[in-house]
């Protein structure tokens, strides 16, 4: 059941714009102006300091009403200042703020079919995030078997995209992608575990190697029976990752390598289904991930494509 509009949605974002000294936009529903006339007799018309946060949480809230759109109440100032990041995922530029250039940030929503919420929103920049559009991560899949990239962007941008959008774009179907990390796993978005399994044999890469045999070794012992032939395939894998880290320019390339790619999906494919889960929980312990639940999944409104419900 999609999320319903009603009244106190809106004088909940007039009263924040008066709190803020903002007014609303001139095609601002009556509700809104109701609640913003509201609060400027409570809070007068003085204009507060707003942060960069409270800014964009304000600019989102008033975008999406006017079409309709869903921003889920986890959304708020302090969870776009979690999510935020001084380099965009996708182009890898450092990212300005209100300089109108297409360097400049801006908060996605991943899944383009959920709303704004908890998990499916993502900090990049604006060129990317016109460049994605409406494109389903399908559409960015097609486009690069046929050799293709999005307009704006390049192929290894589009990939970087793509890589973004498999994790939110996946929730609720059957069958489980094993594609390239070839970018950052963004705070509070959703990925794929196979995408935590490479940023972990990543980051193995930076601590010395008494750490890594721990983080091997936990690894193994849940994934399968024959321990000495599982850690052997992984180390494999590994010092695979580890001879392509030398060359690529930019560290989640390495995860491209073909040879590596190989070796890690029979590695995982060979998990039995009986220890899938406990190996899947231990990967999320170890990068700080956390399962989605079913009511994350609901706050994105995913039946009504992010919208409120008629």
């Amino acid at each position: 059941m999609g999320h319903e509009y009603n009244a106190e949605i809106g004088r909940a974002l007039g009263w924040d714009l008066a709190y803020y000294g903002w007014g609303p936009r001139d095609d601002a529903p009556v509700d809104v102006i109701e609640g913003h006339t509201a609060g400027i007799a409570h809070f007068g018309g003085k204009r507060k300091h707003l942060s960069r946060f409270e800014r964009k949480w304000l600019q989102l809230r008033q975008n999406a009403l006017r079409r309709g759109r869903v921003v889920h109440e986890s959304v708020t100032p302090e969870y776009i200042e979690f999510i935020d990041y001084p380099t965009c995922p996708v182009t890898l530029v450092e990212l300005t703020h209100s300089t109108r250039r297409d360097t400049d940030w801006s908060v996605d929503r991943v899944n383009n079919d959920g709303a704004y919420a908890d998990g499916n929103l993502i900090v990049m920049s604006v060129r990317a995030n016109e460049a994605k559009g409406n494109k389903s991560f399908l559409e960015l899949s097609g486009l690069l078997a046929d050799g293709e990239s999005l307009p704006g962007l390049s192929d290894r941008e589009t990939l970087r995209l793509r890589c973004l959008m498999e994790g939110p774009c996946g929730i609720g179907e059957i069958g489980e992608r094993r594609n390239t990390l070839w970018t950052r796993i963004c705070r509070g978005s959703t990925r794929t575990n196979y995408h935590n399994l490479q940023h972990i044999l990543l980051m193995a890469t930076t601590v010395d190697s008494a750490s890594r045999n721990v983080v091997f070794r936990t690894l193994v012992s849940l994934a399968h029976t024959d321990s000495r032939q599982s850690m052997n395939l992984l180390q494999v894998a590994f010092e695979k990752l580890k001879i392509r880290l030398k060359t690529a320019d930019y560290p989640y390339d390495a995860c491209g390598a073909e040879d590596f790619q190989a070796i890690l999906k029979r590695w995982v494919e060979t998990i039995p289904s009986t220890r899938k889960s406990a190996f899947d929980a231990e990967l999320e312990l170890l990068t700080g991930a956390r399962l989605i639940s079913n009511e994350t999944v609901r706050s994105w409104s995913l039946d009504t494509r992010g919208r409120y419900a008629a």
